[in-house]
């Protein structure tokens, strides 16, 4: 059972997927039960989870425990972007997984098998955390386990620490080795049976870090992010906690956070790394602060559901912003004081991507004179974003 589950694009078409697959899903309310089974799908068929990079990488570990082939596709975007090393991982764990058109992309049909055989990983650099995440989720249901040997420190790693979070909130049991500077190095998640469990899911720190930006942003502005605690393992809490390095007031409990706007935004030098989502927002803040800002660790903003660094260049560009960019490092100088504005309004292209939007949407709202493309697509993660950045401008 899980309690207050985010309901956007990404979650509806994978909740979509697994009822393909033959799972049962039952929203009720404020809450989503799904109904379990031997630790196999039933069913198969088709899956589109169009622009959904977590779910579609995920999902092609978990069609692997399927009784019937299952064809993954998605959007041209997602089509875009690399697989080739989560089907590589599902092949070693004894899945059968096809290509249907290019290498190392969308679509791809996974073959039933008797059931996952699990092993030994090792695993180095990857384009992205996801596909660690994905053999994590689905070793419990493997025959024989699996064990993960990290032979360089992983992409993204606090997001697979959050995936150890999500596996002890429904009781699986894990061994983790780690370094004397707590990098992981190995991780073992044996075979077992996985009761049933009820789970509150916390309020999003990705989503949360728009309003903080609008707070940050406007002197003498707070907000209250409710449901985030210091304690919380999310990722994007550091980006909130972040907002510091900018000169705001940052206050964590273990229930809320407090972001304060001061009177000038500083500029900043920021490693990324840990938070490459809420990034996308503190690069978009950089430029209005006093002075310029620097970031770096944003490697994987390359493949995202937009190349988010160019994507970023571009549109700071638009706004009177300085920008250099290499492949992860981005670096704003702001518009001079007194310069010249740009002829306004400023159209600001979303490149698909939600992020970008809601980045400039908060920057609109600071400066005026943006007018925002395709506002819709925020649908993919947060469908009640302008309802919400209304409510805060007023």
């Amino acid at each position: 059972m899980l309690r207050h589950p985010l309901r956007a694009e990404d979650t509806n078409r994978l909740l979509a997927a697994i009822e393909t697959l033959g799972g049962i899903v039952r929203p009720e309310g404020e809450v989503l039960r799904l109904d379990g089974g031997d630790g196999r799908f039933p069913g198969g068929g088709s899956i589109d989870l169009g622009a959904g990079g977590t779910p579609t990488r995920f999902m092609i570990a978990a069609a692997a425990l399927a009784r019937l082939p299952v064809e993954i596709d998605g959007a041209p975007r997602m089509r875009a972007r690399p697989i080739d090393e989560g089907v590589e991982f599902v092949r070693q764990l004894g899945g059968h997984v096809e290509h249907l058109d290019v290498e190392g992309r969308l679509p791809v049909l996974v073959k039933p098998a008797a059931g996952l055989e699990g092993g030994a990983l090792r695993v180095g650099k990857t384009a992205s955390s996801q596909f660690v995440s994905a053999v994590m989720l689905v070793a419990p249901f493997t025959r024989r386990g699996v064990v993960i040997q990290f032979t360089a420190p992983p992409t993204s790693e606090t997001y697979l620490d959050l995936t150890l979070v999500a596996l002890t909130q429904a009781g699986v049991r894990t061994t983790v080795e780690r370094s004397e500077d707590g990098g992981l190095l190995r991780i073992e998640i044996p075979s077992q049976t996985v009761g049933s469990f009820d789970v509150e899911i916390e309020a999003d720190a990705s989503s949360a870090i728009y309003p903080a930006m609008l707070a940050a942003g406007q002197p003498g502005s707070r907000v209250e992010i409710n449901g985030l605690g210091r304690q919380s393992r999310q990722p994007d809490l550091a980006a909130l906690l972040a907002l510091q390095s900018f000169g705001a007031k940052v206050e964590a409990t273990d229930r809320q956070v407090v972001v304060s706007g001061p009177p000038r935004l500083h500029g900043v030098q920021l490693d990324g790394s840990a938070f490459p989502d809420a990034a996308v927002g503190l690069v978009a803040l950089a430029s209005i602060a006093d002075s310029p800002s620097r970031f770096t660790g944003l490697e994987t903003l390359r493949v995202k559901e937009s190349d988010r660094i160019s994507a970023l260049a571009v549109e700071l560009r638009k706004i009177g912003c300085e920008v250099s960019e290499n492949l992860g490092t981005i670096g704003v100088t702001p518009r001079p004081v007194g310069h010249p504005s740009p002829a306004s309004p400023i159209r600001i292209g979303t490149w698909d991507d939600h992020r970008i939007a809601m980045s400039f949407a908060v920057i609109g709202s600071l400066i005026g004179d943006l007018e925002i493309e395709d506002p819709g697509c925020v649908a993919k993660s947060h469908p009640g974003f302008w309802e919400e950045l209304d409510r805060l401008k007023h």
